[in-house]
């Protein structure tokens, strides 16, 4: 009984959603003209635009976080079975944290500021350590590659 319930709220709510973007479609499409100003297009359909992108992001909003709760769940359903697959993102993360936090500094280069260039230090400390992530990452598929290749030759 409560599925069918919930199905039936999902569907309506589906229905609405579509009704409400077609219907402001129409309106915005009647109410523009092809030699119209970016002020005269505001003036006659701005709102009607706001709105239309209102629900484009309340849709996007609830199909992201379904897509993520729906994974989360099914993730934390099988816990067990998915011990790799957290200890993969628990090193990439440990690579991440250790190539901006321990590898990469702040310091801008001089020959930036020679040339002209304008950098920061954020900018700098961002780029060094986006360089230092590649490289371990690099690393480390070579290294996961040779334990591959030596576990299976002694197989």
């Amino acid at each position: 009984m409560e599925d069918k319930t919930i199905k039936s709220v999902l569907s309506a709510v589906r229905m609405l959603v579509i009704v409400a973007g077609a219907l402001l479609c129409v309106m915005i499409t009647s109410k523009s003209g092809a030699d119209e100003t970016f002020v005269e297009g505001q003036e006659r359909y701005g709102l009607l635009l706001d709105n239309l992108f209102y629900i484009i992001y309340a849709v996007g909003i609830a199909c992201a976080a379904a897509a993520l709760l729906f994974g989360l769940y099914f993730f934390g359903a099988n816990l067990k079975e998915r011990r790799g697959t957290l200890m993969g993102v628990g090193a990439f993360a440990l690579l991440g944290l250790i190539s901006f936090y321990g590898l990469a500094d702040r310091s801008v280069l001089r020959a930036y500021e020679v040339s002209g260039i304008t950098v920061t230090e954020g900018e700098s400390w961002f780029a060094g350590g986006g360089m230092y992530f590649v490289y371990l990452l690099g690393l480390a598929a070579i290294a996961a590659i040779v334990v591959a290749e030596v576990n299976k030759a002694i197989k």
